[in-house]
């Protein structure tokens, strides 16, 4: 498997589009980790992620699903 640092530097939030973006496989690489396509996809942004903190000292993320009438 390809470095995916190589495809994509991490940032600290991200868009619905960067997160679509990434389950199409176009943020690390093939055979590298993707998020779900929707209806699968469980969230439309990204507001915090990090590689430290959380409860074991091993990263965390914050994400964020508007609650709409059609879910």
């Amino acid at each position: 498997m390809p470095n995916p640092h190589v495809f994509h530097a991490p940032q600290s939030s991200y868009t619905t589009e960067h997160l679509l973006k990434s389950s199409q496989g176009g943020y690390f690489g093939p055979g590298n980790a993707q998020l779900p396509a929707p209806p699968m996809l469980m969230m439309d942004r990204i507001t915090e992620i990090s590689v430290d903190g959380g409860e074991f000292n091993k990263g965390h993320v914050i994400a964020e699903l508007d609650i709409t009438p059609s879910l």
